[in-house]
């Protein structure tokens, strides 16, 4: 005779084994929405420097943080040859005879792009507007909006490439998740690392220059 405890058991192992069906496999993955990228040609500008941001959103921090993404991002993924921004800073300064304290975007206002991109021994000129950059939180929920523009200058002042993006993002909580790979880069100088670490906006400014530069000829 089966004792009332095995006729528990039994009934349990019963249910355990009626519920193990097999789940259904999972069908080819979607083709992803992102369009194609785009090869540069011949006489797209192969060697580029990126210059400080235009900053209308008042967050120097923000500025080149931005700015030193879109540098590894046209570096590392997009296989053009960028300068350092400190040797470009540098650069402008001793050919306007302006000192670091002077703003770039003052030293090199009356120049043209030729000259700019002689100077720096370069094909192209990046130029970019931070317009805004702000985060706000109420409780447990928060909103990181980063607004910038992007711009593509050759030898001749002609505008190649030019985009505009809002990361604009609502989500509970936070955290960074994809900059964490920038964590660990020794091209990122320190000094702007800490700043990466410390911006609770690294994550959307990263986004921002992703979607931004998805636009962007590939070499």
């Amino acid at each position: 005779m089966i004792s009332r405890y095995n006729a528990v058991v039994y009934a349990l192992m019963a249910t355990l084994i009626a519920g193990c069906v097999p789940l259904p496999r999972e069908g080819p993955a979607a083709p992803s929405s992102a369009p194609p990228s785009v090869k540069a040609s011949a006489a797209f500008p192969a060697r580029i420097a990126v210059l400080p941001l235009s900053n209308q959103a008042g967050s120097a921090d923000g500025a080149v943080i931005l700015r030193y993404l879109a540098v590894r991002k046209l570096n590392r993924d997009l296989g053009y040859f960028v300068s350092r921004p400190d040797e470009t800073d540098q650069i402008l300064h001793e050919r306007t005879l302006t000192g670091p304290e002077i703003p770039i975007q003052v030293a090199i206002a009356r120049q043209n792009a030729g000259i700019l991109a002689d100077w720096l021994g370069v094909d192209g000129v990046l130029h970019g507007e931070l317009q805004a950059y702000h985060r706000a939180k109420l409780t447990v929920w928060v909103r990181s909006q980063v607004k910038a523009r992007f711009w593509l200058t050759d030898r001749q002042g002609k505008t190649l490439w030019e985009n505009a993006k809002d990361s604009d993002q609502s989500s509970f909580g936070g955290g960074h998740t994809s900059i964490a790979s920038f964590l660990t880069d020794s091209a990122i100088p320190p000094d702007v690392m800490e700043k990466i670490r410390a911006s609770d906006l690294s994550e959307a400014a990263l986004d921002l220059v992703d979607d931004a530069f998805g636009t962007f000829p590939k070499r």
